[in-house]
């Protein structure tokens, strides 16, 4: 479904050829198919009535994504009248089953003041770390962002650089910034220049701009090894051509 999502057309071929399969499956009592579904229907098809449907069955049997996707639909209001607090009691059971992205939804209600129960500070930030060392990338951001607010800076670039790890654009951006100044760490140009480049993967252009002012004081050598991490070594010869210019 992801390499659908970016136009892959052997993956969209493959997409639906898979739904009649799963369908099969979710009708005959499978209910991580019966989520699945529901997953296609809210993230590809963006049919937020059809993933109510799938999401309500999953969930009204206990099936943890099946009750963390009703709780999202019911928190923002897509295919259904919002209801933050059933959001909230259902992400809770999910995340109590040990559904990370629950964890990670959970943890953001209470974090935008959307939540009705009280939560600690404490329980919060490990609802946050567990669902990140479950490779919930956007969980490892907002860690990232708590340790840089209160000044610790380098447990921010250690939260950073995790999410970055796993795909997350705004923090690739924000590990890029701090290996060129020297925020937590020592300057490392070659990194930076690395993650400002692996932000095009993702779709995200915003390093493009810092990343042809920071090639100005770096060698050819340099930018190519930058360019051959980011596992585009064509982008090399583009910034040195520029930066000549």
């Amino acid at each position: 479904m992801d390499a659908a999502q970016r136009g892959d057309r052997n993956a969209k071929a493959r997409l639906e050829e898979l739904r009649g399969p799963l369908a099969a499956v979710a009708d005959a009592g499978d209910l991580e198919a019966r989520s699945l579904l529901g997953g296609i229907a809210l993230e590809y098809d963006e049919d937020a009535v059809a993933a109510l449907r799938h999401f309500t069955l999953a969930a009204e049997q206990g099936h943890p994504a099946g009750q963390r996707g009703l709780a999202y639909l019911l928190s923002t209001g897509r295919g259904t009248q919002r209801d933050p607090e059933r959001a909230e009691r259902l992400f809770t059971s999910a995340a109590e089953a040990g559904d990370s992205h629950a964890m990670f939804n959970l943890a953001m209600m209470h974090l935008t003041h959307t939540a009705t129960d009280h939560m600690s500070a404490q329980a919060v930030m490990t609802l946050l770390m567990t669902a990140a060392e479950h490779d919930v990338s956007e969980a490892a951001g907002v860690l990232g962002d708590w340790f840089s607010e209160i000044g610790r800076e380098v447990d921010a670039l250690a939260w950073y650089e995790r999410a970055a790890e796993g795909g997350h654009g705004p923090s690739m951006f924000a590990t890029a910034v701090r290996y060129r100044d020297a925020v937590g760490t020592d300057r490392d140009a070659v990194r930076s220049l690395m993650w400002f480049l692996m932000m095009l993967h993702v779709g995200n252009g915003d390093g493009l701009h810092e990343s042809h002012q920071l090639v100005s004081d770096m060698s050819d050598q340099q930018i190519r090894e930058a360019a051959r991490r980011a596992h585009s070594p064509e982008w090399a010869e583009a910034l040195i051509t520029s930066r000549r210019q």
